[in-house]
């Protein structure tokens, strides 16, 4: 069911609900009138006719029936019943009544003073009259004809008026839903009209104070989300063909030109060599860019165990300077260790080091004396470790480092591909840590800040 029929139901329903209750108060409200009415009108008979037969003497019983029959004021099927003390009925104005009295019903009376009854479609009301010498119980009942019309004209009304009413509430809670629902029906228009040729096509908001118009924002924020991804994926597509053409190309025209004549061994070795190492660097881009992929995917589980997070930043130290024996790595404490157990972090231990290993590769390399200082301090409830190296990086190149495949220009003569930090980024985040980059004092500082406990983002 569409949201406008919903709504629609819902509204008519919901008045109809109203409505009925209303006619319903309105019913019960007149029926108790009509119903009060007749009664009163009853005792009223009741008790003049009691009062002109006992009070006054020039009145007796024949008088007093012509009396009735005079009046004009005559309900449907009345009649005046009036019983002495002995419950012996001593008047009645209309002796065809389709009501019965009992004595059970006089006693009432004469306990009660005032008693109402109903008999089939009869109303009767007995009171008790006395003066001085006579106790007499006078009964009036009739059929409130007039009434019953009354309110079954009254109830017709209202069962024609409550299906009217339905009927317009039905007609203008459509309208109203389809006019209040067209944002909508306008934004669907424009999102089947975006494709990744367009994807920076953008919504147009009608009114931005409401929903729809928070909604159309909201779409607009994903489609911004959308388009930096596949910028960031052309990108890389783009960077990536680039890294790899590079040595490809230098291996190709390498053997090329060896191609073209006879040539000694010392240079075929010479040749070989440098073939082989643009296939090193061809593997190690390669290598690179899977862990990055492998890091990338949220999809992917990884094990994490209680590690020691100086061992793993002496470990990567120790591997570095294995492969370059030129670079220095300095590391110290800038707070004191009370217990072992603030070394020990959760997480996954060759993750760490691989990221560890690109920060003092990438400080070392670009540095202008190859050294990298790493700086650990205890927070409570994270480790700070930071990287400097000598050498500063522009401002506006800062929030940028950590994007696949960029480099600063000033970094254009030293060999590397740009992918180490966007990796060490995302193994970070993986731990539920962060990092940022800021230079200052011609040095450049990456501060990480990791949680003992993992909490992946």
């Amino acid at each position: 069911m569409q949201i406008r029929a919903k709504l629609t139901l819902q509204f008519t329903l919901l008045v109809s609900v109203i409505v009925l209750t209303i006619f319903i108060v309105i019913y019960g409200l007149r029926y108790n009138y009509v119903k009060e009415e007749f009664y009163n009108r009853l005792t009223q008979k009741a008790s003049t006719s009691a009062k002109l037969l006992v009070t006054i003497n020039e009145v007796n019983y024949k008088l007093l029936k012509k009396i009735n029959q005079t009046n004009k004021d005559v309900l449907y099927r009345e009649n005046l019943i009036i019983y002495d003390y002995e419950n012996l009925k001593v008047y009645s104005s209309n002796d065809t009544s389709g009501f019965k009295i009992s004595s059970e019903m006089l006693n009432q009376v004469r306990k009660e003073r005032v008693s109402r009854f109903t008999q089939g479609d009869f109303k009767i009301v007995g009171i008790l009259y006395r003066d001085r010498f006579n106790r007499v119980v006078t009964i009036a009942g009739a059929v409130d004809l007039s009434g019953e019309r009354d309110l079954k004209n009254l109830q017709n009304t209202m069962f024609g008026l409550f299906f009217i009413v339905i009927a317009v509430v039905a007609v203008t809670g459509w309208y109203f839903s389809v006019r209040a629902l067209s944002p909508i029906s306008e934004v669907i228009k424009q999102v089947k009209t975006i494709y990744p040729q367009n994807v920076n096509q953008r919504l147009t908001i009608q009114n931005p104070k409401d929903e729809i118009g928070q909604l159309t924002a909201t779409f607009n924020e994903l489609l911004e989300r959308i388009g930096e991804v596949f910028r960031l994926q052309n990108l890389f597509v783009s960077n990536v063909s680039h890294e790899m053409k590079n040595p490809l190309m230098k291996i190709g025209s390498q053997i090329d030109v060896t191609l073209l004549k006879s040539r000694s061994e010392e240079q075929y070795l010479a040749t070989l060599q440098s073939v082989r190492q643009d296939i090193r660097e061809l593997g190690q881009l390669s290598n690179t860019l899977l862990e990055l992929a492998k890091v990338s995917d949220l999809n992917h589980s990884l094990m994490y165990d209680e590690v020691r997070l100086d061992e793993i930043i002496w470990e990567a130290g120790d591997l570095l300077l294995q492969a370059e024996k030129d670079y220095q790595v300095q590391v110290n404490f800038t707070s004191e260790i009370d217990e072992d157990s603030e070394l020990v972090i959760q997480g996954n231990a060759q993750l760490l080091k691989t990221a560890f290993v690109n920060l003092m590769e990438n400080g070392c390399k670009f540095s202008e004396n190859h050294t990298v200082k790493v700086s650990i301090r205890f927070l409570e409830k994270q480790i700070e470790v930071q990287f400097e190296n000598k050498g500063a990086m522009a401002q506006k190149e800062i929030a940028l480092v950590f994007e696949p495949f960029y480099r600063s220009q000033n970094t254009a003569s030293i060999k590397g591909y740009g992918v180490g930090l966007s990796l060490v980024n995302r193994i970070v985040k993986l731990h539920g840590g962060s990092i940022n980059a800021h230079c200052s004092d011609n040095s450049t500082f990456f501060t990480l800040l990791l949680p003992y406990s993992v909490g992946i983002k």
